[in-house]
């Protein structure tokens, strides 16, 4: 008894040991795993055949979104010549939905970021407002998901490309939003940093973020949010969209929230490449978050990301003790470690409560994934 105390004791220490080591080389090592914000996929929308929006004065939406875009991928490549910044196009010309999220990807992104303008039956709608893939919960919500998502019916396959799915059928939207969204808290953070501070900055009027489904966002797995950057049908929305100062005041105020949302992704890295903690109590909440599993474990998967995230509370609502672990090439995040299965459907309670609601729970042998019901089986108490 006392020699299995010692050997865990030690390999405890040597785990801790590798947890100070990792800081102390992470900025070397963020070129070789890839990790922060190295890619970034701008998506114009629209295109081609497909003029989206129209304005009073026959301003279209998709020259409106490929000039933003083509001015926020500039204000990135200065500023971080390090990522890799992709666009779904960069000429007028039409795409289909499902290739524009192929190419996103196919390129292992790390953001997606797909940019429209508005339009609405009164000319009195205004303001700048950002999308996440969730259900909708308002009939407007429901138009402008079915609005962006009908340029599918330009593409001569969609029947086959998307399954019948009708973008003008609300019934379609409610199996379409069903899909775990694995990226969804990320995603909800950078539309809040859009949304920030964007009515004393942009001139408009801050319409928040809200959830749809949008067919464009639905197959990217990566963070996602889809961006209206004012109405095309309020005239004086349309003149500041259409003209030359009004897209660059437009794209400096997406770059802000881009190199915002950066900084928190990048926030361990960052503090260990300037040689200082920041912050001595989140890093302690790490260590102390390390557990020795031994023997069979269930525990709650909370989230998975293609960029590595500090475990730390404040990045989880609160809890204290997630861990991460690497499965092929993306990190997934869980809570708890119960010897029972009982007391992991606790912790999925306690976790939806909080608004994990695609969180479920799985099952390891010393550290290694099995089978949740061949697990359950063997930790059966008859």
């Amino acid at each position: 008894m006392y020699k299995v105390a010692k050997i865990q004791m030690i390999k405890r220490i040597f785990y801790i040991f590798l947890v100070c080591l990792c800081m102390l080389v992470t900025k070397r090592l963020i070129s070789q795993t890839g990790l922060g914000i190295n890619t970034v996929v701008i998506d114009p929308g629209h295109g081609g055949k497909d003029p989206g929006a129209i304005g009073v004065k026959k301003t279209f939406e998709k020259n409106v979104a490929l000039n933003v875009c083509l001015k926020l991928g500039t204000l990135i490549k200065s500023n971080f010549p390090n990522v890799k910044v992709i666009y779904t196009r960069s000429t007028d010309e039409f795409i289909g939905l499902a290739a524009r999220a192929k190419k996103a990807n196919s390129a292992g992104a790390d953001l997606f970021i797909s940019i429209h303008a508005n339009a609405a039956g009164s000319s009195s709608a205004s303001g700048f407002e950002s999308w996440v893939l969730g259900l909708h919960k308002s009939k407007a919500a429901l138009e402008v998901a079915k609005f962006e998502n009908s340029s599918i019916l330009m593409e001569d396959d969609h029947e086959q490309t998307y399954q019948a799915f009708d973008p003008n059928d609300p019934d379609a939207y409610i199996a379409l939003t069903m899909r775990q969204s694995a990226f969804l808290d990320q995603s909800l953070v950078f539309a809040g940093l859009l949304q920030e501070d964007c009515t004393n900055k942009l001139g408009v009027k801050n319409r928040g973020v809200k959830q749809a489904g949008f067919m464009v966002l639905y197959r990217a797995t990566m963070p996602a949010v889809l961006i209206e950057l004012g109405f095309l049908s309020n005239a004086k929305e349309e003149k500041m969209l259409a003209s030359k100062e009004g897209q660059e005041k437009m794209a400096r105020h997406i770059f802000t929230a881009f190199k915002n949302y950066k900084q928190k992704v990048d926030k361990l890295d960052n503090s260990i490449g300037k040689g200082v903690i920041e912050n001595k109590e989140e890093i302690k909440e790490e260590i102390q978050s390390i557990k020795l599993d031994s023997g069979i474990v269930f525990k709650v998967q909370l989230a998975t990301s293609s960029t590595k995230i500090s475990t730390t509370s404040s990045n989880f609502k609160g809890l204290i003790g997630v861990e991460v672990y690497i499965s092929g090439k993306f990190y997934k995040y869980t809570y708890g470690n119960c010897e029972k299965f009982t007391k992991a459907k606790i912790k999925l309670k306690e976790v939806k409560a909080l608004g994990y609601d695609t969180a479920f729970i799985t099952a390891f042998n010393n550290g290694e994934r099995m089978n949740l019901q061949e697990a359950i089986n063997k930790t059966y108490e008859k």
